[in-house]
C-alpha cells in the first residue's frame, strides 16, 4: 500500500497545470530562485508559493535560503519510484489479454 500512496501523492500533486509549468521550469535549470518562477507564470506569488509547498510535500521539489529569498531545484530521483510503479501498473495491464498493448 505504500507504493500506492507514493504513486497518488506525485499524481496529486502533478495535477494542476501550474505545478507542471513549475516542475517544466525547474527541470530546465540546475536551480531557480523563487523569484525567477513567480516571474514566470502569471499567478500571485501566494498562489504560486502554495504550489510550490504541495510539490515540496510530495518530494518532488527541495529548497534552500538564497539571501532574503529561496532557492528551489527538482529533488535528485524525484520521480525514479513514480515512474517505474507507473510502468509496473502500465505493464500488468498490457498482460490482461485483448488490451491491444
Amino acid at each position: 500500500m505504500d507504493d500506492d500512496i507514493r504513486v497518488a501523492a506525485v499524481a496529486r500533486a502533478l495535477a494542476h497545470p501550474a505545478r507542471v509549468r513549475i516542475v517544466r521550469l525547474l527541470a530546465a535549470q540546475t536551480e531557480c530562485r523563487g523569484a525567477d518562477v513567480f516571474g514566470e507564470l502569471p499567478l500571485a506569488q501566494s498562489t504560486i508559493s502554495e504550489h510550490l509547498r504541495i510539490l515540496k510535500d510530495a518530494g518532488i521539489v527541495t529548497s534552500r535560503p538564497e539571501g532574503t529569498g529561496m532557492a528551489y531545484c527538482l529533488a535528485p530521483g524525484a520521480f525514479d519510484d513514480f515512474i517505474s510503479m507507473v510502468t509496473a501498473i502500465a505493464n500488468a495491464h498490457c498482460l490482461v489479454e485483448g488490451t491491444g498493448c
